[in-house]
């Protein structure tokens, strides 16, 4: 805008107190955005202007085609700004990481900072991650947290939000019993439903059931959660039917029992750099199992009958 036109558009808001208003409405959106503590609905350009036009019917007062420029103008630059704010929401998040299925990802954030995912696994983030460390996860990761004591890194799920400065710690949210397990350092939890806050200490892990909304802080072997990032696949004498999430997750397919008998049976042990050729052979010798791929691209598990 050149200075003659900034003075005919300052004259007219000094003579006209309505079109004041409306100019008063759009720097008030412009000041306030992004950080806004508007109405969520704020009156439409439409509704001013109608107004504005019902006013003026009652002076009986016509608007002037220099008055409806400047009017036009407004619009124009709200409307400008509202794509370039619809842009730059868009963009925000414009870094998107996807671990495969069967496959971990390990990858290094503009703040220096290392994040490992799970198979399946995903973040997303701004493309000003160094000015404000937030990051949005779906599934399970560990992360090697570069310490910035005036920029807190900061982990959003569905449930809870993780705070830390600068440590190490994996994060799981992929089943039903919810995890947030502290190798190194320390970290603030923030659970989004019950507003309570929790902070962990090194070896200590909150499981947070999504279901019960029962919290659990405990002890916990950081060697046993985190192997997976190693990609070694830990089963710790646990119930074949728990044991499938893990193993689904960890390969990328789909274990079904066919035999009920193996529901409840126990395996135990630890696989490191197994193709999934490799397990079903490991796991049919220590448990006593028969496995198959079928069509349908699943793995079906029945009891071993000898021929």
């Amino acid at each position: 805008m050149s200075k003659a036109q900034r003075s005919v558009f300052e004259i007219e808001l000094s003579l006209d107190d309505d079109l004041l208003a409306v100019f008063e409405n759009f720097k008030t959106i412009w000041i306030s955005y992004p950080n806004s503590e508007l109405p969520k609905r704020t009156i439409s350009f439409e509704e001013i202007l109608n107004k504005y036009n019902k006013t003026e019917k009652v002076k009986s007062v016509k608007v002037s085609i220099k008055k409806k420029a400047v009017l036009s103008m407004a619009f124009l630059l709200v409307f400008c700004l509202g794509f370039y704010f619809i842009g730059m929401t868009q963009s925000e998040y414009t870094n998107h990481r996807i671990a495969l299925k069967g496959q971990r990802l390990t990858f290094i954030l503009p703040d220096s900072s290392t994040v490992i995912l799970n198979s399946g696994s995903e973040v997303k983030y701004s493309s000003d991650f160094g000015k404000q460390r937030d990051i949005w996860l779906e599934g399970e990761a560990f992360f090697k947290v570069t310490k910035n004591i005036n920029s807190p890194f900061i982990v959003h799920t569905n449930d809870f939000n993780v705070k830390v400065l600068g440590t190490e710690f994996n994060v799981s949210s992929t089943i039903l019993n919810q995890t947030v397990s502290l190798a190194k350092g320390k970290v603030h939890v923030l659970l989004k439903e019950s507003k309570d806050e929790i902070n962990l200490l090194p070896n200590e892990e909150l499981v947070w059931n999504s279901k019960t909304k029962v919290v659990i802080k405990r002890n916990f072997d950081v060697n046993k959660v985190s192997a997976w990032k190693d990609n070694i696949l830990i089963l710790d004498d646990e119930k074949f039917k728990d044991a499938l999430l893990k193993i689904n997750q960890f390969y990328g397919v789909n274990f079904i029992i066919k035999d009920a008998a193996i529901a409840n049976q126990h395996i135990k042990g630890a696989f490191k750099n197994l193709t999934i050729d490799e397990f079903i052979t490991s796991l049919e010798f220590i448990s006593d199992v028969t496995i198959i791929k079928t069509i349908q691209n699943n793995i079906e598990i029945t009891k071993y009958h000898e021929n």
